[in-house]
């Protein structure tokens, strides 16, 4: 009797990979040089007394 049973076996579900945002066509050190450019520009404010530094 148990012969003709068909058991069913649950499908796993293959874990759906991360969804990657778009960058666009940026590199990924962009950022670090902006913040780079950004702290060397300040620096150089600052030199010439335009911020009122001491």
């Amino acid at each position: 009797m148990s012969d003709n049973v068909v058991k069913f076996r649950r499908i796993e579900k293959q874990p759906e990979p991360p969804v990657k945002k778009p960058r666009g066509p940026l590199p990924a050190w962009v950022p670090f040089l902006v913040l780079v450019a950004i702290a060397v520009v300040i620096y150089f404010i600052q030199q010439t007394g335009l911020l009122g530094g001491a």
